[in-house]
């Protein structure tokens, strides 16, 4: 169950953001020559102003106590990351460490309830907007996760954000490796609770074990079209290509979106390399990609801000490459970890996720092509 102040919190989250949607979503993807690849799209309300951030080895972090204090759990960042942040949080809301690491965090209305610190456990305390640091700063495999997530009591507290206070967001937690392992952390009725993640898709509510559970209503669904059958002397064929498909849902909720990603990913036909797999990666999302103005709150809404597709990463676990694209840029832009600096100490990166949209001028060329 809920309780009243978590519900209050929550309504007016959903309220200042004006959209009870939020629809995030990411897939896993595996390349012929063994290359694991994640794709996740950010949708929101509000505009979220992310950044894409490094974090170097050696950062040391502390958590705040449950009371706003210092003195909660601390660490030294065994490696460095690149992160994407979240109305100037400097914490990752996703990102990937330099061995192959990702994580993502996607919301969960309705169901997210963190845990209770026990009395003289500060040390442990871990507030949840820093579970993403934790998580790429110390570990560098799911298995590893799996091992300490039980260590930690990860806690909210509600933050300000601009127009956005006293907030708590609620979510969830996607975690995957260059193995192509991945695991699903939920903390709900104050407990963590964690599930491998076979299928490698996860969006948003209801809780993932539900998700799982709603595919057994779509196992008829096909990507060969049906063999005509004969009624009453009549023979009928499919309305033309994709029928087998009829009935595999389109619209934006977290459901539908985990049903057509697991669709698509499952009988999308594998391809040989990392550069071909972002591709078909950017083909599944696009499925999924919002344009604003098409999921919208209540009508009449005044404080209604329509949901859109802000930002699209991918992100090469094998070839430690992070890709991505924007609202108002959609060609991809590459970040090669191999060639950042993240010693002790290093300088931190920091560059915005949105720029003007750019368009490659292919006039030249193709004024060129008939010489």
């Amino acid at each position: 169950m809920v309780n009243k102040s978590m519900f209050s919190t929550m309504f007016l989250f959903t309220l200042l953001m004006g959209s009870a949607t939020i629809a995030c979503t990411q897939i896993l993807l595996t390349a012929k020559d063994g290359s694991v690849i994640i794709g996740r799209t950010m949708e929101f309300g509000a505009e979220l102003g992310s950044h894409i951030i490094t974090s170097p080895v050696g950062r040391v972090i502390e958590s705040p106590t449950p009371s706003g204090k210092n003195g909660g759990l601390t660490w030294t960042s065994k490696y460095g990351y690149v992160m994407m942040d979240f109305f100037g949080s400097k914490h990752p809301v996703d990102g990937m460490n330099e061995r192959g690491l990702s994580v993502g965090l996607l919301y969960l209305p309705g169901y997210t309830e963190y845990q209770t610190v026990p009395a003289g456990s500060d040390k442990d305390a871990l507030f949840y907007l820093y579970v993403g640091d934790w998580v790429l700063g110390n570990f560098a495999t799911v298995e590893e996760v799996k091992e300490h997530i039980h260590d930690i009591y990860v806690f909210s507290k509600p933050v300000t954000y601009g127009v956005l206070k006293d907030v708590v967001f609620p979510v969830h937690m996607v975690v995957a490796d260059s193995s192509g392992k991945s695991v699903v952390v939920e903390w709900v009725n104050g407990n963590t609770n964690v599930y491998d993640n076979p299928l490698g898709v996860l969006t948003n509510s209801p809780e993932f074990p539900w998700q799982l559970d709603n595919l057994k209503n779509y196992v008829n669904m096909s990507a060969h079209s049906p063999k005509p059958i004969t009624v009453g002397g009549v023979e009928y064929y499919g309305t033309g290509q994709g029928s087998g498909a009829v009935g595999l849902p389109g619209d934006h909720t977290p459901p539908s979106r985990f049903v057509k990603m697991a669709f698509l990913v499952e009988n999308s036909f594998q391809v040989n390399t990392a550069e071909d797999t972002i591709n078909l990666g950017e083909h599944i999302l696009n499925n999924v990609d919002i344009p604003i103005g098409a999921v919208q709150g209540e009508e009449g809404d005044k404080n209604d801000l329509p949901d859109k597709t802000e930002w699209t990463v991918f992100k090469d676990l094998t070839n430690n490459k992070l890709y991505f694209k924007s609202y108002t840029n959609t060609a991809l832009q590459v970040i090669d970890l191999n060639k950042i600096d993240f010693i002790k100490n290093a300088k931190v990166l920091d560059i915005p996720v949105h720029s003007k949209q750019i368009f490659v001028d292919a006039t030249n060329q193709f004024m060129e092509s008939s010489k």
